[in-house]
């Protein structure tokens, strides 16, 4: 663990430098060589090395990535949402007010009504028989296909609710809270297991 240290360090010292110091680097270059350093190795805030995922991708950029994913995929429900209060209602049923409409006399729908309904329809269709899978990009591209305006509105929702929606805070917050209590709960099954199981045998004898 402290060889890793040491290169980065010395890194930071000569951040212009190349590795066989025979001429100065260009800056552009010497950050993204530090920036692929620091993916591959670098250190945790309590001085722990922390190793890259598969692919070179840090922590973060790995939870990132999946937070991406559920974002998308809030903002796409989010979007349906909305349009289930402008979509024409299918449902029949008899008013008790004898001097109302009958609501199941026929209703002819507008070219917009009818839009949004397709647009509903396509968008529900996508959330339950499309995989969103590792890139949100590439379902969001598979319903541009389909209706490029409607993608359109779902990467606007998802910058919102990315912006100004979502929880960070209490992400941050709940993860803390859920890995001291699963780390209680594990020491408590661990000394359980090690310490419980030797006096049952010592009782048992």
């Amino acid at each position: 663990c402290l060889e890793p240290v040491i290169v980065i360090m010395s890194v930071r010292r000569v951040p212009w430098v190349t590795s066989n110091h025979s001429r100065p680097m260009a800056k552009s270059h010497a950050r993204r060589h530090l920036g692929r350093l620091h993916t591959r190795t670098r250190m945790g805030s309590d001085g722990d090395f922390v190793p890259s995922f598969a692919g070179g991708i840090s922590p973060e950029r790995f939870a990132a990535n999946s937070l991406k994913r559920m974002i998308t995929h809030a903002a796409a429900r989010i979007v349906l949402k909305q349009m289930e209060g402008i979509a024409p209602q299918t449902g029949t049923g008899k008013s008790a007010d004898p001097g109302a409409a009958d609501v199941n006399a026929p209703h002819h729908h507008t070219d917009a009504e009818r839009n949004i309904a397709n647009r509903q329809k396509l968008l529900q269709d996508m959330l339950t028989d499309v995989p969103m899978g590792a890139d949100p990009n590439e379902w969001l591209l598979e319903l541009a296909r389909k209706d490029g305006l409607l993608a359109v509105r779902v990467a606007e929702a998802r910058k919102g609710y990315c912006q100004d929606g979502f929880g960070w805070d209490d992400v941050r917050r709940l993860c803390s809270e859920d890995v001291d209590t699963d780390n209680q709960t594990l020491l408590q099954a661990i000394m359980q297991e090690q310490y419980g199981g030797s006096d049952k045998q010592q009782s048992a004898q």
